[in-house]
This record gives structure tokens, sequence and C-alpha cells, in this order.
């Protein structure tokens, strides 16, 4: 019966063991697991990932010294292809060594560009730390798209306009953003000399330098153009571009600058003022100067003046001046005989197709020497009979 207790005793605790021992080692690997990791090693957020070919690619990196001495790794990347670039950057330079101190961390950048060509499939790459006696890797898989690089589009209305110097030419664009993400597109035009351009979102009337445009949408754009007065008559191009991140597109317009006349006129010894004598006729010499980059054809000249006068040009009509041509005009100004003395106003016009030019021509009229002198004997007269009037009824 003893015999046969213990031996039941022993097989109960035999079983007990067994039993205990799944939890035992349970325990031990979750002491195991809860001990952070010790040593030297890189790491990246995004170890594998897709891009396109041709397209710069940063990877973030971080190199972790868990130990209790500073550590100088020398890094390598090796499994990159032939025409690939690449370089390793930290502070924004480019480095081949990295020195860690103790319980720290140091982040890096691993820059790389496939080549436009890079046959779209996986490549695996690694990148070497070795330091002291040791050495690390950290495998980097990259997989090239055959995905069609977003594409941005600007479509003109109308490439290619006509007119003059003093017209506003409007160039009606289509923007149209061809990538899966929204972006602003920067805009700039490159224009020649004499010319200024601005851009406006639709039919607005705000200036912009660029505009949002959502993925896969597109946006219309205005731009108008400007000349200087001295731009000559000819053809111009303008090159339009935007660009957002790595879209790009462009658009080549047209200008032609058909030219217009520009009419001046100035007065005797270039000034716009004179003297006239009441009724009596005047006349002064004036050029007209066509200062444009076309003929001025059909001038014709009037006058604006007081009630009374008379305004006459010789010639009044000129069928055409040529550009950077004058003609002599003379014009005859003849006051109303009644005009007091004093200064008058005398508007003289000249028109012509495309453009119109007017003056003031400051006109001061001077009384007839005739009127003073009848004057004088009116008042000469009328002494002499005062003084016989005295002479005869003073006697009595």
């Amino acid at each position: 019966m003893y015999e046969k207790s213990r031996m039941l005793t022993g097989a109960l605790v035999a079983c007990t063991l067994l039993s205990s021992a799944p939890a035992f080692a349970q325990t031990d690997a979750m002491q195991t697991a809860a001990v952070p990791p010790h040593g030297f090693w890189i790491t990246t957020p995004a170890p594998d990932f897709t891009a396109g070919a041709g397209k710069a690619i940063s990877i973030p990196l971080t190199v972790i010294n868990d130990t209790e001495t500073p550590h100088r790794a020398a890094l390598t990347l090796s499994g990159v292809p032939d025409g690939w670039t690449w370089a390793l950057k930290g502070h924004g330079y480019e480095v081949a060594t990295a020195m860690v101190g103790p319980r720290d961390t140091g982040d890096l950048t691993l820059e790389l560009t496939p080549p436009s060509d890079a046959a779209p499939k996986t490549y695996p790459l690694d990148l070497k730390a070795n330091y002291g006696d040791g050495a690390v890797d950290l495998p980097i898989s990259l997989t090239i798209s055959d995905a069609p690089m977003a594409v941005a589009t600007l479509e003109p209305e109308l490439p290619a306009l006509r007119g003059s110097v003093k017209s506003t030419f409007k160039y009606k664009l289509k923007l149209t953003n061809g990538g899966a993400e929204d972006a602003l597109f920067n805009l700039d035009a490159d224009v020649p000399p004499g010319f200024q351009t601005t851009f406006k979102k639709g039919y607005g009337s705000d200036e912009i330098t660029g505009i949002p445009v959502k993925a896969g949408a597109s946006e219309d754009v205005t731009m108008e153009v400007k000349l200087d007065n001295a731009v000559p008559a000819g053809n111009y191009p303008i090159h339009v571009a935007t660009v957002a991140g790595d879209q790009k597109a462009a658009a080549d317009l047209a200008l032609e600058v058909t030219g217009s006349p520009s009419l001046a006129l100035t007065g005797p010894q270039g000034r716009l003022s004179g003297k006239a004598v009441a009724g009596e006729a005047s006349s002064f010499a004036f050029k007209l100067d066509n200062t444009g980059s076309a003929p001025a054809e059909g001038v014709k000249l009037a006058a604006s003046n007081p009630n009374g006068w008379a305004v006459s040009f010789q010639p009044a009509e000129v069928p055409e001046i040529p550009a950077g041509a004058s003609q002599d005009i003379n014009v005859t100004i003849k006051p109303t005989e009644k005009a007091i003395a004093g200064d008058y106003m005398v508007t003289l016009r000249a028109n012509a197709a495309g453009t119109s030019q007017s003056a003031q021509f400051r006109t001061t009229v001077e009384t007839s020497t005739m009127w003073g002198i009848v004057g004088l004997g009116i008042i000469g007269i009328s002494v002499l009979v005062l003084a016989l009037a005295v002479m005869r009824y003073g006697r009595r």
C-alpha cells in the first residue's frame, strides 16, 4: 500500500510539472520580448516603395547607436544599376560616413534618380554600414512603375492675334492638371521688349501669378498683353510656361503688330501761343508730325473758336503723312472786330484714320491801332468843344 501511494504521488507531481511547462516557457518568451533592442543599426519608414522612371526619390534614413560607445560608420550602397545616380546626404551635404554618439541617433537621406528609360521592374538595393568590428545592412526594394507620368497641358483658344500698339490682346488658355493630386501651377511668359503681360483667372479682373487646379481638372486662364507705343510693326513670338512640381506645360503664341499712326501738333517755334489783332487776320506756322509706326491717312484739320472768329488752315486736308514724317500747316486766325483785349483759347484738331490730336492755342488779342487813333480824335474833339463852351458862356 505504501509503495502504491508513493507511485501515485509521483505521477501527480509529474503531471503537474508537465502541465505547467508551457506557462513557464510563455513567461520567459514574454520577458525576452520585453527587452528593448540593443546595438547599432539603420532603419527607414519605407524600405519598399514604388516610383516613376526619371523621377528623383528621397528616402529618409535613421542611424541608431544604442550602445555605450560612439561609432563611426562607413556607408555604402550596392545593387545600383548603371545609369542611376545616388547620394547620401546629411544636413544638406553629401556624406560617406556617419558619426553617432552613444545612445543617440543620426538622420540621413538617400537620394536616388533612376533614368527615364529605366525598365519597369523591382530593383533590390542594400545599404551597408561598417562600424568598428561590426556591420549592419538595410535592404531596400525599389519598384519602377510602368504607369505613365502625370502630364499637364496648356491649350490656347486662339494662338495668333493681330492689332496695333494701342490694342489690348487677350489670349484664352485652358490649363489641365494631368496628375493624381491637386497642384498649384505657376505662370510665366517670355515676351519681347516693350510687352507687358498679366494673368487672370477665367474672365476675372484680379491679376494672378499662379492658379490651383484639382487633380484631373482644368482651369481657364486669360493672359493680357499690352504694348509700348514705341513697339514697331512686325511679327512677335510669345512663349507661355507653367509648372507644378514635376508637371510642366507650355504654349507658343504669336502676335502681329500692324503699327498705328500718332499725330503731334506743335505751334510756331514749338509754342502754342501767339498774338492777334481784333478784326485782323494773323498767320501762324504749325507743324504736324506723325510719330507713329504707320502712315496717317486722310488727315483733316478743324478748329473750335470763340463766336465771330474765323480760323482757316492751309492745307485743310492732307492725303497721307508717312510714319516719321511731318507736314507744315499754316493756320490763319482772325478775331472778331469787337474782341476785347485779352487771352482767348482756340482748339485746333487733326483727325486721321485710327488717330487724332488736339492742341489748345492761346491767342492774345490786341485792339487795332486805328481804333486808338479814332479814340484819341474823339477825345480831342470833346476837349475842344468843352473849351469853346466855357469861353462862350463864361463871359455871360
